[in-house]
């Protein structure tokens, strides 16, 4: 336990303190600490001291507190408090850690929550939330400045003077023609520079990149890896301005794309916490086992069918293990270079063919240097030239196959519309260790007995 919970953990338990002197310490102790480490706090306690906690101190519990909450802590915070508990510190929060909390909630909760927030962001989140969970559209914000093109520098210099709310960091304002279909931007400095009678279509920058609001969240990741923008203009399919998504989105972004991209490479769900329930946990993790269970049971198959090559060289059991191994181990290393190189753009659909073949060029180059060495080992542990021989060319026949399917799946399942990191994990390690075994044992069975 951190030394911060352990010390509220003792004040708490200190049978020798008061309420009203539990109260004060454990205040002073947290005066000032951010929302986040109160929530760490919480999550350290155990579940008598944290009802006591939340008795003594409930003003310390706010929404900024909830947000930063894991389940089931987070649910447990909610039914001890009542909803009701966080309305006053609602404002506090920011659009996207609304709309984080409202899909936490049960149906009956959610409707009571969305209530108690202040109109105006009630408004901008249940407009957020007609968009998809991953969309553009979700994570926009309405922080910027749409002007007409006929305006003149001077018209806009006194409308934005004029204007009320001037997004504090607005560096640029974005044109639309009568149409209101957006056109080109401009920036602040540029419009101070020009003179007075001149219209903002003859001085607007037209090289305007924007997204769709209803794209995916990972379209506007890559765009901004690609150009490098501050923020991007949101548009709807009449290429109207909608919205703004900002490039310090982009963490947030990114790092769900990453747990996204590693929950499906490991067969586990984003969900799956390490605080999740022990019951949720397991079915969570099953579909993953069950490709396992697969993989286990065609392996000690396809060994028994050799039953009597294995019997008459002893040698094969030792040495087997490695064919699997290692074709596993190379197709899941080549399957994650495709995956980051899909969720980077790095290759376009023309280039699959060029792409599978120079991973399989390196499969066959790797097999054979790591082939050439096992195969010296070998002979020198067993003295058997055929064998170490039989292993190198194993070697080179896992290698190649691992990266043809390695790279293949990831793209066969891409262009038909399904998650690249599907075919990842157990399925690739079920075909090249179950090929892997065959090749061996059938080399065996052929050149050796």
């Amino acid at each position: 336990m951190p030394k911060v919970s352990r010390k509220i953990f003792n004040i708490i338990n200190n049978e020798i303190y008061g309420d009203e002197l539990k109260i004060k310490k454990i205040s002073h102790a947290l005066n000032n600490k951010h929302p986040a480490d109160i929530s760490d706090i919480i999550e350290d306690l155990d579940s008598d001291s944290r009802k006591i906690f939340f008795k003594l101190t409930p003003q310390l519990v706010d929404s900024r507190v909830l947000v930063n909450l894991v389940n089931p802590y987070r649910t447990k915070t909610i039914a001890f408090f009542g909803l009701e508990h966080f309305k006053n510190s609602i404002h506090l929060l920011k659009k996207d850690e609304l709309i984080e909390l409202i899909e936490q909630l049960n149906v009956k909760e959610r409707k009571t929550f969305i209530e108690m927030i202040p109109k105006r962001m009630k408004d901008i989140v249940k407009f957020l939330m007609t968009y998809p969970e991953n969309s553009v559209g979700r994570n926009m914000s309405f922080d910027f400045i749409l002007i007409s093109e006929n305006f003149s520098v001077e018209e806009t210099l006194k409308y934005l003077k004029e204007k009320k709310e001037i997004p504090d960091s607005c560096s640029e304002i974005f044109i639309e023609d009568d149409s209101h279909r957006l056109t080109g931007l401009i920036s602040l400095t540029r419009l101070l520079k020009s003179h007075k009678k001149k219209k903002l279509k003859d001085i607007e920058s037209p090289d305007i990149v924007e997204i769709i609001d209803t794209d995916d969240q990972e379209v506007a990741h890559n765009l901004f890896n690609k150009y490098h923008f501050v923020r991007l203009p949101v548009v709807d399919n009449n290429n109207h301005m909608i919205g703004l998504i900002r490039s310090a989105d982009l963490i947030d972004i990114a790092q769900e794309e990453i747990t996204e991209d590693f929950s499906q490479l490991t067969g586990t769900s984003e969900d799956d916490e390490i605080n999740s329930s022990l019951l949720s946990s397991c079915f969570k993790r099953l579909r993953w086992l069950s490709f396992a269970v697969i993989n286990t049971l065609l392996s000690p198959f396809i060994i028994s069918l050799f039953q009597d090559t294995i019997q008459q060289i002893v040698s094969l059991a030792v040495l087997m293990p490695i064919a699997g191994a290692l074709g596993g181990n190379i197709g899941i290393q080549t399957a994650s270079v495709i995956i980051k190189a899909f969720s980077t753009e790095a290759f376009r659909e023309e280039q699959y063919s060029k792409v599978i073949k120079n991973e399989t060029l390196i499969g066959i180059f790797n097999g054979l240097m790591i082939g050439l060495l096992l195969g010296v080992i070998v002979f020198f542990w067993f003295h058997v030239f055929k064998l170490s021989l039989l292993l190198c060319g194993t070697m080179v026949f896992c290698a190649t196959w691992s990266s043809f399917v390695g790279a293949s799946l990831p793209i066969v399942f891409y262009h038909f519309g399904y998650d690249s990191s599907l075919s990842s994990g157990p399925l690739i390690t079920t075909i090249t260790d179950v090929s892997g075994y065959i090749v061996f044992l059938g080399l065996a069975y052929i050149f050796l007995v």
